[in-house]
């Protein structure tokens, strides 16, 4: 199933897990100002005249009670984030928007209360969905369809032993430009009032001012409602370092602290407010908002110049797209708070020009959002290589869209199509070992190899692969069951792939997943590489067992990095390959199996 949110996950401490040239933002304030973008009327005309409002539930464990004041302390909170979603709006030039709040005809703040079925022992970090679901059970009660909006969930989950704040509850948010949930913690510390107090008193993995406590928990709540709208991750660049830390990469954590004289803060980059300013929240209901959007890429064309990668082309959109977004991801840190964003416009044309300077040495992978009138957006991302003299690969910027054209033509089983189209790529690019396999693995999926039992295919060094062999069950939790290839739910890739490295052998297997392998005792061992599916945000678990005892259990995987897993199997007579959810529901958990294979057992052939 695929994530059409942002999701995030952190712990206390520690950073958790979306512009070109000045020039440009200038023109881009410039064009809004004057309300209009390349011909699309800005979100202010032709919208209903409110948004929906963010809605706001407060869960009680069954031996907490409500902490007291919290009513009139979380309007303060709500309008404070309110204030810096204006301001940062405002300040990216698309005018002073924020979210409503739901208020009652008195104008107070109206507050959802959710009373758990549990005590605070039943819950933990990854318990998101356990609470989502007993609120959404109790507030369906009350005839309120909490899918439809965007959810706040108070948590009175935060408890204090000693003096120090334990996080006993998830601390995340999800979501789209349509709805989300943010689930986030109450304390009766919980005040922007105190954000300028440098008295002691707080904490957040060490002893801390009253501030900064409000810092990590305002700017958590932030942070995790940006989740909840569909930002994902994203990093400032050098250049804005004045202004403090982008509220989706570590922003979360230095939220307010220029009121204490300890730095500039946290900002919304331009790559949030551009996200923001047609989703639902912000702009209202809209003509087509849910309509999945569709794209095509024209042209794409890269060259590098003065430290710049620049990408130019055009595209088709509807409905229009009106900018698109980098998010320039470096892989030698594993998680995405370092994706430095960047944007540019899109004509009403459809022509672009992006750039995209501060090039890292190493491997990257560039995500490009291109972001519709109708709040949703549709992505490509490129792994590209650094060298150590700054210079970039342009290589995969090239091929991709010939390559999204014969992954196209296999999409529609036109063979005549894809050997056209392959052997182009072969002989456009011959000295990229990776599209020369690509091109050959798609004829290959056209016609693969039927399924046999295991003991009949290919041994290489006394290794089978075993991703042609005969399950006796194979279950996925999103689509068939599918070998030596993905879903294909986005157009732009059906290979397996994890931390960027291509595989042509393996399994599909998004969470749950179960693939039954009959050994009869004949096979010594198992081995394969394991991880999450590139392009995915999701959590997965893997796990191996040998006639219902369990070999193997894998840490929650929530990176793209490759990792491999080998067993004993002697003696074992069926084998099995699960994938489990990683805690916090199936979207996006698109686990792979990566080669997977067994040793045979000579001896058991024998006797």
């Amino acid at each position: 199933m695929s994530r059409v949110s942002a999701t995030d996950w952190h712990r206390p401490g520690g950073l958790d897990h979306p512009q070109g040239k000045a020039s440009v933002g200038r023109r881009r304030t410039s064009l809004w100002a004057c309300g209009i973008l390349c011909g699309i009327a800005t979100p202010a005309a032709g919208l209903s005249a409110t948004a929906p409002p963010v809605r706001i539930a407060y869960f009680i464990p069954s031996d907490r009670e409500p902490i007291q004041g919290y009513r009139e302390r979380l309007d303060r909170v709500l309008t404070e984030v309110q204030r810096f979603y204006r301001d940062g709006m405002g300040a990216a030039g698309f005018g002073s928007k924020t979210f409503a709040l739901e208020r009652d005809a008195q104008g107070a703040l109206v507050i959802h209360l959710a009373p758990a079925s549990h005590p605070t022992s039943a819950y933990g970090r990854e318990s998101s969905a356990a609470v989502r679901q007993e609120v959404r059970a109790t507030l369906a009660k009350r005839q309120i369809d909490m899918d439809r909006d965007t959810w706040i969930i108070f948590q009175v989950l935060l408890r204090w032993e000693d003096g120090k704040a334990m996080e006993i509850g998830p601390y995340v948010g999800g979501g789209s430009h349509l709805s989300g949930t943010a689930w986030v913690y109450d304390d009766e510390r919980l005040d922007p009032r105190l954000l300028s107090s440098s008295a002691s008193g707080g904490y957040y993995g060490r002893p801390c001012s009253l501030g900064e406590f409000n810092s990590h928990y305002i700017g958590g709540l932030a942070h995790e409602l940006g989740h909840a709208f569909g930002l994902p991750h994203d990093c400032q660049k050098k250049r804005d370092h004045s202004r403090g830390l982008s509220l989706m990469g570590g922003g979360n954590h230095v939220y307010g602290q220029e009121l204490r004289g300890e730095g500039p803060g946290a900002f919304l980059t331009h790559a949030g407010a551009m996200l923001l300013v047609f989703s639902r929240p912000f702009a209202g209901e809209r003509e087509a908002a849910a309509d999945t959007p569709t794209l095509r890429w024209k042209e794409l064309d890269a060259h590098f110049s003065h430290e710049t990668l620049v990408l130019s082309g055009a595209l088709d959109a509807q409905p229009a797209a009106f900018g698109i977004i980098a998010f320039d991801d470096w892989a030698k840190i594993p998680d995405n708070y370092d994706a430095v964003s960047r944007t540019c416009d899109v004509t009403k044309d459809g022509r672009f020009r992006l750039e995209i300077g501060e090039l890292r040495p190493g491997r990257s992978q560039l995500r490009l959002w291109v972001c519709h009138t109708n709040g949703a957006t549709s992505q490509l991302a490129f792994e590209y290589d650094v060298d150590s003299a700054g210079l970039p690969d342009l290589a995969p910027f090239r091929y991709r869209l010939p390559l999204i054209e014969a992954i196209a033509a296999y999409r529609q089983r036109d063979r005549t199509r894809v050997e056209t189209l392959a052997a182009a790529l072969k002989q456009r690019f011959p000295d990229v070992p990776e599209i020369q396999n690509k091109a050959a693995h798609l004829l290959t999926l056209l016609a693969p190899d039927r399924p046999r039992p295991w003991g009949e295919l290919p041994a290489t060094n006394g290794w089978i692969g075993i991703s042609r062999a005969q399950f006796r069950t194979a279950t996925v939790g999103w689509g068939p069951p599918l070998r030596d290839q993905v879903l294909q739910e986005q157009p732009d890739t059906c290979f397996l792939e994890v931390g960027g490295q291509f595989f042509d052998r393996g399994l599909y297997a998004h969470a749950p997943a179960r693939h039954e392998l009959v050994l009869d005792g004949k096979a010594t061992r198992f081995r394969s590489g394991y991880g999450l599916q590139d392009r995915r945000r999701g959590s997965v678990v893997f796990v191996v067992r040998g006639d219902g005892r369990e070999l193997f259990r894998s840490s929650v995987v929530t990176d793209h990095r490759l990792r491999t897993a080998e067993v004993e199997t002697s003696g074992i007579q069926v084998l099995e390959l699960c994938a489990e959810d990683g805690g916090d529901g199936i979207n996006g958990d698109w686990g792979v199996w990566l080669a997977p294979e067994v040793a045979l057992d000579t001896k058991a052939e024998t006797r």
